[in-house]
């Protein structure tokens, strides 16, 4: 009787060791992804949480721009005989964005964007009373914030990282035409003394037409570094507007054809620990000239609308739990047409 009970505990002191080495085997062939990782994840759609996420993004892009004016001609081949002006454009665009995600699988999800704009911008131009050393200016916004335009779609992942291939996910998002577009808008000389000065009754806050955007993008993990890059295309469909005229009292309608647009981006994050990372990246959106043309006549371009818009980004993201984290990007503008800078933080929620 004795022999039987010692062998009966045996056996169950070994069989409690068995048991808590297999539990520590599952928890060693599957850890935890870090919260700093699923946030970079996230940020590039590459991340499918099971939950509705919701998340909010607060930007704010400063541009200047230096333009100088020359009203005369050339003696002799070499010199100029007239006035030169500089007139100063300094933009600020403050958006604010909620963004709802929704998983219908693992590997679906849709997407809505609603964007809240408030743009203001301050125009300076030399002239004031005939005189090039004095400048007049002029302030003109918004009218306050304003809804942008809305943008709705999908995400979809093709498939998942392996060892040999990176993630790819394909995207299609369609853009409604639900801000103030810029087609339209008059422009007056608010300096009786200033016929320089030229300036608009408003400022826009969406591109006025329907956008179709196809992308692809793709995540590759080689820790402690993610490399993540995307390509899309924004094709604009053509609209008529019963007025594309600028002058004040004058009513023209005509089809606007806004130039259509290729956008690409890479770049590279270090997840530091659980909940620190920091990325680096760089986007180019090139754009086509935008034509426009009046009932019954030919197409005509609008020199100087094309556009090369590249901006070198520094990023962090610090994840406070699993379902919150927070997204700061810095960006500086490369090109004449981008940004001087752009200051965005974001924070998703996920429940």
């Amino acid at each position: 009787m004795r022999n039987r009970f010692v062998l009966g505990l045996v056996l169950t002191v070994l069989s409690g060791l068995t048991s808590e080495a297999s539990a520590a085997d599952q928890t060693l062939k599957a850890p935890p992804e870090s919260a700093s990782k699923k946030a970079i994840l996230q940020q590039n759609s590459d991340f499918f949480y099971p939950q509705l996420t919701l998340q909010s993004s607060v930007s704010y892009a400063y541009s200047d721009q230096n333009t100088l004016n020359l009203n005369g001609f050339l003696a002799l081949g070499a010199i100029f005989l007239g006035n030169i002006n500089i007139s100063k454009v300094n933009s600020s665009i403050y958006t604010f964005t909620e963004s709802a995600y929704y998983p219908i699988t693992n590997r679906l999800q849709l997407v809505l964007n609603v964007p809240i704009v408030y743009r203001q911008s301050v125009y300076q131009i030399g002239g004031a009373q005939d005189a090039s050393k004095s400048y007049s200016q002029a302030t003109v916004s918004s009218h306050g914030p304003r809804l942008g335009d809305i943008s709705f779609g999908g995400y979809y992942q093709i498939f998942k990282e392996s060892k040999r291939l990176p993630s790819l996910t394909a995207s299609l998002l369609v853009t409604a035409p639900t801000g103030i577009n810029p087609y339209g808008i008059k422009v007056y000389q608010p300096d009786a003394g200033n016929s320089n000065l030229i300036v608009p009754t408003n400022l826009p806050t969406g591109n006025g037409v329907w956008t179709l955007t196809p992308g692809l993008s793709f995540v590759a993990t080689s820790d402690p570094a993610i490399f993540f890059g995307s390509v899309s295309y924004y094709y604009n469909f053509n609209k008529n507007f019963p007025d594309i005229s600028t002058t004040m009292d004058q009513v023209q309608p005509g089809e606007v054809a806004l130039g259509n647009a290729f956008q690409y981006s890479l770049g590279v994050a270090f997840a530091l620990n659980d909940r620190l990372s920091l990325s680096t990246s760089f986007a180019d959106r090139i754009q086509s000239d935008t034509q426009i043309r009046t009932p019954g006549g030919p197409w005509t371009t609008l020199v100087g609308s094309g556009a090369n818009v590249a901006i070198a980004n520094v990023g962090m993201t610090y994840a406070f739990n699993s379902k919150t984290s927070l997204i700061m990007n810095l960006g500086a503008g490369i090109t004449s047409s981008a940004p001087s800078f752009q200051l965005t933080a974001t924070i998703p929620y996920n429940f």
